[in-house]
């Protein structure tokens, strides 16, 4: 469970392919204050999304890329 002394690093599989799209999904995911950093891996096969966490839940990231009609998966 997440809490706000907690650090973690969030993966998840997304079908963003432009750097458009994730320059998008990272200035929305950026405003967030449990969102300390986000990167993108467009290079690999599930266009990796990377987020250290302070407060923010995997479930509240896919629903902040579902918003912007991104597919996003938490892996595990």
């Amino acid at each position: 469970m997440n809490n706000l002394t907690t650090t973690e690093i969030l993966v998840f599989a997304t079908n963003v392919i432009t750097i458009d799209q994730m320059n998008d999904v990272l200035v929305n995911l950026l405003l967030h204050p449990g969102v300390k950093q986000a990167n993108f891996d467009l290079e690999d096969i599930d266009k990796v999304l990377r987020v250290v966490s302070k407060g923010i839940t995997a479930e509240e990231v896919e629903q902040t890329l579902l918003s912007q009609k991104i597919f996003c998966k938490a892996l595990a």
